[in-house]
């Protein structure tokens, strides 16, 4: 889409409805089709951005109509009808006051001299929305959508699967590609950052409105980029009964023949079988039925086994090599029960005092606070590993869309302002392990939590956490626990979604595996911090040194967690405007979460901004539990004590 060089945001339609402008706007338009008349990457035109509409624009659209018969002409304002609704002259200086795009939904119809409906940032019910609008049959387009400002992209899969279910809409264009950020020295902390609005003592901007892109401003893919790459794949799999996958040819022109299928078998998110197909002759939009039985391994009764199906280039390309994969899906076969392995009993010594309660053990010290309930010390062959609480946690960083779209802060102030406030602790010593269940009053008569620590024999805790809140909450930011332990632990291996940072509205592009980042890899370095690092579907994750002979490990019990590490604390990431304000607290942040809420995104400025109701949680009753494990050796120790675990 070739767009000419019109935007009068601020005044919205005025100048289009002058006279004295026809010129101005005919020569941006003619000189535009001219210079890229005969480039074939160019599909259709637009007649600018953002400008209201009036004459100036329609006598644009006729003569580029006349002049090029073969490309269709787009503009997205040329929507509605003013007159509807307590018209204005637009030559009146109440005019961009009252009307620039305000007529999307009230009045759908869009003037005639454009070839498409173009819209705006919609939500997942837009689409079908302007579908039924039964006046118009022209395609529709959304000609920015998705806004990709800081942590976002959220419900990208439900859009789409909007639009492929709807023959009228033929796609849209995320905003945008790239954050626009620009390098700057920070003279007090050394440090370059990338600079945003008022960075340079301008007195009017937009404060970080220019770091919406899909990848950073160094041309770094973010998360988001994956999850784009996903929605749009060329190829698509489901998974049948009986082990019969469905393989679906997405492209328009397309045959899959030039692409080479392999399907992997991953134990434990080991791969364990590799299987190079022969390419299927797939015509466009066709389906065809692959039995994958007979490329499965016998499956052993303590692990978990998943699929996987590439369709990888067959010869090298100009903007990638021969094996790249271009459409992935992935497959749970068979789900693995974690069983905590039986351990010597010996003897525990508990000893109580105003402070709290202490199990020493062979090789640890472990101290419970009465003063907020909460695992506060673990010294680990004379090391301590705990610098930060284990508590229970409701919110996170508010993200761009949290702060400026949706204000989750103000509609669930509730659980932001919520602080656990220990109402109970006792402990029962009736076996060999010793149980500590702390209680916490979290919204006073609206929400509690019992956090139970259960501490076996050799040192491992399991943690049992249970929230009982009311119905009539508002719903929650997310649900789960945060701690601080050692910062030399800043090599992180998990197995769960990856590799890049992915939330529960935003992993569909993100596959089940086992990975291993430095903590600064891991995290996500947004110019505006803000949330960010979390991974779906954890099954463990280890914080180790480099040589992973050393470090502490986080293991589920039933249900899959989502966790993110962070070498701030979450107070600090809630402060910072830009990167330098970022300070290295001496310990990581942990967070041990069973769920938190999608990031939304269908924009980044009203409630639409909010994570779509599928994606939030409701408050309620929640109950899940993990195992602390901190370890240390001479060789490979995180291995090691995965095995007890049977990972």
């Amino acid at each position: 889409m070739d767009e000419a060089n019109q935007e009068t945001h601020g005044i919205g339609g005025k100048l289009s409805n002058d006279p004295k402008w026809t010129n101005a706007y005919m020569e941006r338009m003619t000189r535009m089709v001219e210079r890229d008349k005969n480039h074939p990457s160019v599909v259709m035109w637009s007649l600018g951005n953002e400008g209201g509409k009036g004459p100036n624009h329609a006598a644009m659209s006729g003569w580029v109509h006349d002049f090029d018969i073969t490309r269709p002409v787009h503009y997205e304002p040329a929507q509605g009808n003013a007159k509807l609704d307590g018209y204005i002259d637009p030559l009146d200086p109440r005019y961009p006051k009252t009307i620039d795009h305000a007529y999307r939904f009230e009045n759908p119809q869009d003037d005639s001299y454009v070839d498409m409906v173009s819209r705006f940032y919609p939500g997942v019910f837009t689409p079908n929305f302007l579908v039924d609008q039964k006046k118009d049959t022209r395609p529709i387009i959304f000609v920015e959508y998705s806004h990709a400002m800081g942590n976002s992209v959220g419900n990208l899969k439900e859009l789409w699967d909007e639009f492929r279910s709807l023959p009228r809409v033929i796609g849209g264009c995320i905003w945008e590609f790239k954050d626009q950020g620009l390098v700057k020295f920070d003279s007090r902390t050394g440090q370059n950052y990338f600079a945003h609005g008022g960075d340079f003592g301008e007195k009017y901007h937009d404060g970080n409105f220019n770091t919406k892109g899909l990848v950073d401003s160094n041309g770094k893919p973010k998360g988001s980029m994956y999850e784009n790459k996903w929605i749009y794949q060329p190829a698509t799999s489901t998974l049948k009964d009986g082990f019969q996958l469905e393989i679906k040819n997405r492209s328009a022109v397309k045959s899959l023949a030039d692409y080479i299928p392999v399907l992997k078998v991953l134990e434990n998110g080991n791969i364990i079988k590799k299987q190079v197909l022969k390419p299927f002759n797939l015509e466009a939009g066709q389906s065809t039925i692959l039995n994958v039985k007979p490329y499965l391994p016998k499956m052993k009764a303590d692990a978990e086994y998943l699929l996987n199906i590439e369709f990888q280039l067959s010869k090298d390309e100009l903007w990638a090599a021969k094996g790249y994969t271009v459409a992935e899906d992935q497959f749970l076969l068979k789900k693995k029960e974690v069983v905590f392995p039986v351990v010597k009993k010996e003897n525990l010594n508990v000893s109580e005092s105003d402070a709290g309660f202490k199990i020493k053990g062979r090789s640890f010290d472990i101290n419970i606070s009465k003063a907020n309930g909460a695992l506060s010390s673990y010294v680990f062959n004379g090391e301590e590993q705990i610098f930060s609480p284990l508590l229970p946690n409701f919110v996170r960083p508010l993200t761009d869309n949290d702060k400026r779209g949706w204000k989750s802060n103000k509609f669930l102030k509730q659980w932001y302002k919520a602080k656990p406030k220990l109402t109970n602790i006792k402990i029962d010593k009736s076996s060999s392990e010793i149980k500590i269940i702390s209680d916490y009053e979290i919204i006073k008569d609206s929400a509690n939590v019992s956090v139970v620590y259960n501490i076996k024999p050799d040192g491992t805790i399991k943690v049992d956490y249970s929230l009982k809140a009311s119905n009539k909450l508002p719903n929650i930011p997310k649900i789960g626990m945060q701690m601080g332990v050692q910062r030399k632990f800043d090599q992180i291996s998990w197995y769960g979604k990856g590799e890049l940072e992915n939330y529960n509205d935003r992993s569909f592009g993100s596959f089940v595996g086992k990975y291993s980042l430095p903590i600064n890899d891991l995290i996500e370095h947004y110019p505006k911090p803000q949330e960010n690092g979390n991974r779906c579907d954890v099954r463990w994750m280890g914080l180790t040194t480099p040589q992973k002979n050393k470090g502490f490990l986080v293991v589920n019990d039933t249900k899959v967690l989502s966790m993110s590490v962070w070498p701030y604390t979450q107070e600090n990431l809630s402060e910072a405007t830009h990167t330098f304000d970022l300070k290295d607290p001496g310990f990581l942040t942990v967070n041990i979460d069973l769920i938190q809420m999608g990031v939304g995104g269908n924009d980044s400025w009203s409630p639409v901004a909010a994570p779509i109701e599928k994606y939030q949680i409701k408050s309620g009753d929640y109950q899940y539990s993990f195992y602390l494990i901190p370890f240390t050796g001479s060789k490979n120790e995180l291995e090691s004590n995965l095995k007890k675990f049977k990972y």
